[in-house]
């Protein structure tokens, strides 16, 4: 029973490490970031938004927070997207796109 658990620790860890794995350009990290797919639903990004805020921190899209403007539905969707994605490892299919170009802009930078 104990050769299992500690096969069964072997693969977590290995799992836990390919996982968290994120390949290297020459000496830069490759960085990648998920934002709206144009198109989507108001209704759909604004459902997203209700939830994601709920569980990550939004404190930058609100009134006077870094990201609150432009004060519009897109950049704010985009915003959480990154954020949920950044913090929970997806990025919401449904609604939302991987990207190479980093988003930010002004004083709202996008981790």
């Amino acid at each position: 029973m104990e050769k299992i658990n500690i096969s069964l620790f072997l693969i977590c860890l290995l799992v836990g490490v390919a996982h968290s794995y994120k390949p290297t350009i020459g000496r830069k990290q490759a960085v990648d970031w998920c934002i709206a797919i144009a198109n989507t639903p108001a209704d759909k990004l604004q459902g997203f938004i209700d939830y994601a805020c709920g569980v990550i921190d939004c404190s930058a899209i609100l009134p006077g927070g870094p990201c609150y403007a432009p004060n519009n539905l897109l950049s704010y969707i985009d915003y959480a997207l990154n954020q949920f994605y950044k913090s929970r490892g997806t990025c919401n299919a449904d609604i939302g796109a991987i990207i190479t170009i980093d988003p930010s802009y002004g004083n709202c930078k996008f981790s």
